[in-house]
């Protein structure tokens, strides 16, 4: 095995161990509802998707790191966890 496929290997294998074991636990204030968490490329970048729940048909998103613990959209707070 050359040393492009190991890399390609490693790369991917990182990326299933963060989907897996690093992902953030999103809590949204009362009324929003979380439609989707992604990872970005290999870092430890997610995006958020959310909607308010009597608009369900129209969603944002919003960006978050390891080093934040809440976001604010407008005046509602939405709190990050992330695992040890």
């Amino acid at each position: 095995m050359g040393w492009l496929e190991k890399l390609f290997i490693g790369a991917a294998a990182a990326k299933t161990y963060q989907n897996i074991y690093n992902k953030p636990i999103v809590i949204p204030p009362s009324g929003y509802v979380v439609r989707g968490l992604s990872q970005r490329g290999l870092s430890a970048k997610w995006t958020v998707k959310y909607s308010k729940e009597e608009a369900l048909n129209s969603t944002s998103t919003f960006d978050i790191s390891r080093s934040v613990t809440s976001v604010n959209v407008g005046s509602e707070v939405f709190q990050i966890e992330w695992p040890c």
